[in-house]
């Protein structure tokens, strides 16, 4: 009854990264403007993976459009109603200013010259840094949560259906892989302090308790008829046991576990943990999409979305037989063209 989405994988990845970097940003802006010295290294982190991050998001996009001046004329306008308009206006300004805050860091860390008779050192230098990191974690936020948002505004039943919980979803899954990356960074380099390490698991495992409320939830609201590619196939298993199990509930026991039981998580075991969650991340994006597109295929999933029963959407013979009796019967009739002639 509808046509499925021809996304390709770039998508799914997209939605992965781009909410790894979003989550990073508001985290790290959070630390820059109230988290001290204690959290220098994780705003370091954060500027950093941003910038990768944003530069990496526009070419996957690209690369499933097929042609770049798609992108490019998706900025030519501005539409409040579309999902699409903003959020490729979001990533815009979120890798403007990724490029600008890691520039900056870049100055301070001595990576680039800081020679005063340099222009672009002085201009690097008057940046306003805290008003430009809130827009940075805000734009964040925005490029972590628009995605779900975006997947909502479709006729795709598994996507549309209880689509108020899948924007807030997205966007808490943003912040728990952004934290996941942060640690692991951390962990990996050996750098931060243990306090700042469990201030960012905290984030993580804040954003895990609620990504676990609004997968319930939505398994609650969603008719089993839409739900259904994502409760058996082949995506099921990745839902169930890579996005909820290994994703959202293990680290969050585990961190819970340890932090009730008193013992001290380790940097091995903070990263263990932390992969775990971007693993979980990378399988609820493939999972979600993947599954949307099967759903996309089901007349059934269709009709229970807007509520029809089946031969609603589109009459039975029987019923169109049914019918007949009402509609007036066509007689053709032929009207000879008036000539005119001397």
């Amino acid at each position: 009854m509808i046509k499925r989405p021809t996304w390709s994988w770039f998508i799914p990845l997209y939605f992965f990264l781009g909410g790894i970097g979003g989550g990073a940003a508001a985290i790290g802006a959070a630390a820059d403007l109230v988290g001290g010295r204690r959290h220098r290294a994780t705003v370091r982190r954060a500027r950093y993976l941003s910038v990768v991050l944003a530069a990496i998001c526009p070419l996957l996009l690209i690369m499933d459009l097929g042609r770049p001046a798609r992108f490019h004329h998706m900025l030519r306008v501005f539409k409040l109603s579309s999902p699409l308009s903003v959020g490729t206006w979001i990533l815009s300004g979120f890798g403007l200013a990724s490029g600008a805050l890691a520039a900056r860091q870049a100055l301070d860390d001595g990576l680039l010259p800081r020679q005063e008779n340099l222009l672009p050192a002085r201009l690097l230098r008057r940046v306003p840094t805290a008003p430009l990191s809130t827009l940075h974690g805000l734009l964040g936020l925005g490029l972590g949560g628009y995605t779900g948002v975006l997947l909502t505004a479709t006729a795709v039943p598994l996507w549309a259906a209880a689509g108020l919980l899948l924007g807030p979803l997205f966007l808490c899954t943003a912040l728990a892989s952004g934290g996941a990356a942060l640690i692991l960074l951390g962990a990996l380099s050996r750098s931060g302090s243990v306090q700042a390490r469990r201030e960012i698991a905290a984030v993580e495992c804040t954003a895990a308790v609620a990504q676990l409320g609004l997968a319930l939830a939505r398994e609650v609201l969603v008719p089993p008829e839409t739900a259904r590619p994502l409760r058996r196939g082949v995506w099921g298993p990745v839902w169930r046991l890579g996005a909820v199990g290994g994703g959202m509930s293990t680290p969050l026991a585990l961190r819970l576990a340890m932090r009730l039981s008193g013992g001290r998580i380790g940097p091995a075991l903070d990263a263990t943990l932390a992969a775990l969650t971007l693993a979980g991340a990378l399988a609820e994006r493939f999972a979600l999409i993947e599954a949307g597109k099967l759903s996309a295929d089901d007349p059934q999933a269709y009709q229970a979305l807007t509520h029809g029963a089946p031969g609603e959407t589109r009459p039975t013979p029987q019923q169109q037989a049914a019918r007949v009796g009402s509609v007036p019967a066509y007689r053709p009739h032929l009207v000879a063209p008036e000539v005119t002639g001397s």
